[in-house]
């Protein structure tokens, strides 16, 4: 799953709100202020109903600032309805070229239909590269505009990507989080007061700062009903992203188009499954 490294990261499961403290001449429970307590108890019960979800809508934004990417930074984006089955519909957008719809049925064939917007670019940049290469590109962009393209399950071995990859796999994703451990936060997160982030009523849980700034970094759980995880954002060496989650268990709708939408990749040529059909 894209970013599922750094949700591992931020998303650890926690430990209790009371914690043993050996001194000489015995042991007594320290208790953790009411703020960190709260906040460790809605993480790890907002991690729990991510962990045990077999199904989830996701959108993760990605950003870069211009000193990494060339001006203006670089924005990725992917959303997608997943299943443990690895069943998913969506859309991807990971720059000039590379934006479409994506659904994939039983982690098999993957069906991508990229947007007008995206195939102008690819004509652009071919026309850019000379008669020869426009002329190729032509054909195939005649080909698959409107349609769907079928591509077999594993491919993307040119160094544009085809398709999303293990996006698809919600068990993937999950497994990271499970790699996380269970080392707990410590007393380090803090239940802050509820307010209203990407349009949902939360309750942020941030790890807390010296000097009371408010902290970047931060898990959204939800503040009514079960603390079900809705977002969390994440900056760090000049690179923002933010991850949203909804419609848990929510079964996923995904079906291979008809046949008159779709043009199997195998059939344009240019490298395994048509791996490189946009290659200019």
């Amino acid at each position: 799953m894209l970013a599922a490294g750094s949700l591992a990261s931020v998303l650890t499961a926690c430990g209790s709100e009371d914690r043993p403290v050996r001194l000489s001449g015995g042991t007594f429970t320290e208790r953790l202020p009411a703020d960190r307590a709260r906040g460790e108890r809605l993480a790890a019960e907002g991690m729990d109903l991510l962990r045990s979800a077999d199904s989830l809508r996701v959108d993760v934004e990605m950003t870069a600032d211009s000193t990494e990417d060339g001006p203006g930074g670089r924005h990725q984006e992917v959303a997608l309805h997943l299943d443990r089955n690895s069943n998913c519909t969506g859309t991807f957008d990971a720059g000039p070229g590379q934006r479409g719809d994506l659904i994939m049925i039983a982690g098999g064939a993957a069906y991508i239909r990229f947007t007008d917007e995206s195939l102008e670019t690819i004509r652009e940049m071919a026309q850019a590269r000379g008669p020869a290469v426009a002329a190729r590109v032509e054909e195939r962009i005649a080909l698959v505009k409107g349609k769907y393209l079928k591509v077999p399950a594993g491919d993307g071995s040119s160094g544009r990507p085809m398709m999303p990859g293990a996006q698809c796999d919600l068990d993937e994703m999950l497994g990271k989080l499970d790699d996380a451990g269970d080392d707990g936060f410590e007393g380090q997160i803090q239940a802050r007061p509820a307010t209203y982030r990407y349009g949902k009523h939360v309750i942020p849980l941030v790890e807390p700062k010296a000097d009371g700034a408010l902290e970047t970094n931060a898990i959204y759980v939800a503040a009514e009903g079960k603390p079900y995880i809705t977002a969390f954002s994440l900056e760090e060496n000049g690179k923002r992203m933010t991850m949203r989650m909804s419609d848990y268990g929510k079964p996923v709708e995904a079906h291979a188009p008809p046949a008159a939408q779709t043009i199997d990749a195998s059939e344009l040529g240019g490298g395994p499954a048509g791996a490189d059909l946009f290659e200019v």
